[in-house]
């Protein structure tokens, strides 16, 4: 999740969305910040729509990017359930073949895309995802008593990620429309 705030949203805000790293972290830092100690991005979305204002973003994309994208654009909770379930099977001693590391990876993708932007969403999907990947329900029940007391930290991790990605995704359809002929 570090990678992906630090290096690779600044990174594609930049050289896709023409937006300096400084201005994409700098003016989007109330909104990341609201995130992180909020654990929603759904709550997050006034205070994202504003950073967005700031940034100079047209308002038809900041909307449709922070609203729907709190919806449909959960990164954090794609990478997070992801990670999770990998972290689970190497502390159990499975080794996933190929065909069901995609599994956790599509399972993961349909957590993300499927979950609504509310604290703790990561987790109550979690189950949903060890099963996809072929954990009895008892093992499912030791791994989230495992993962729980960081899920806390990692929570907030993650709905600091939903928010620069929604962010993102407002700059680059801002950035679209810009290039769009009319």
């Amino acid at each position: 999740m570090a990678i992906h705030c630090l290096v690779y949203y600044p990174a594609v805000a930049w050289l896709v969305g023409k937006k300096h790293p400084k201005d994409y972290m700098g003016k989007g830092a109330d909104a990341i910040l609201t995130g992180l100690s909020t654990n929603s991005s759904l709550a997050t979305v006034p205070v994202t729509l504003k950073c967005l204002d700031k940034m100079g973003v047209s308002p038809a994309s900041s909307r449709l990017a922070a609203c729907i994208g709190t919806n449909l654009n959960n990164d954090g909770i794609t990478l997070y359930e992801a990670m999770a379930a990998l972290f689970v099977a190497q502390a159990l001693g499975m080794d996933l073949t190929l065909s069901e590391q995609l599994v956790v990876v599509a399972a993961s993708l349909m957590a993300g895309i499927g979950i609504a932007g509310i604290p703790e969403a990561g987790l109550v999907m979690l189950p949903l995802v060890l099963g996809a990947m072929g954990l009895p329900n008892e093992q499912v029940a030791i791994a989230i008593a495992f993962v729980l007391p960081v899920d806390w930290i990692l929570a907030r991790a993650r709905s600091a990620v939903n928010v620069m990605s929604d962010m993102l995704v407002a700059i680059l359809l801002d950035r679209g429309e810009e290039q769009r002929p009319t």
